[in-house]
């Protein structure tokens, strides 16, 4: 069985980024996972608090997706 080895690529707590950066990917065929997803669901809607959400891609895309969010002023 093959396993896609994803990296980390971006932190932040703030969820509107979160979404931009969700389209940005899907936009461009870039997978991506959000390991951080359901934890901050259960921590209800009051915003991603201090640990904030990580957002990772494969490694094979790592730099495709950076440019991207790069392009998009994310740094």
């Amino acid at each position: 069985m093959f396993t896609m080895e994803f990296v980390s690529i971006y932190h932040t707590v703030h969820s509107f980024e979160i979404e931009i950066i969700r389209n940005l990917l899907e936009e461009n065929d870039i997978k991506y996972q959000l390991p951080d997803e359901a934890t901050q669901s259960a921590a209800g809607m009051a915003g991603l608090g201090m640990a904030g959400m990580r957002v990772m891609v494969p490694k094979s895309q790592r730099e495709q997706a950076i440019a991207i969010l790069k392009e998009r002023g994310f740094s």
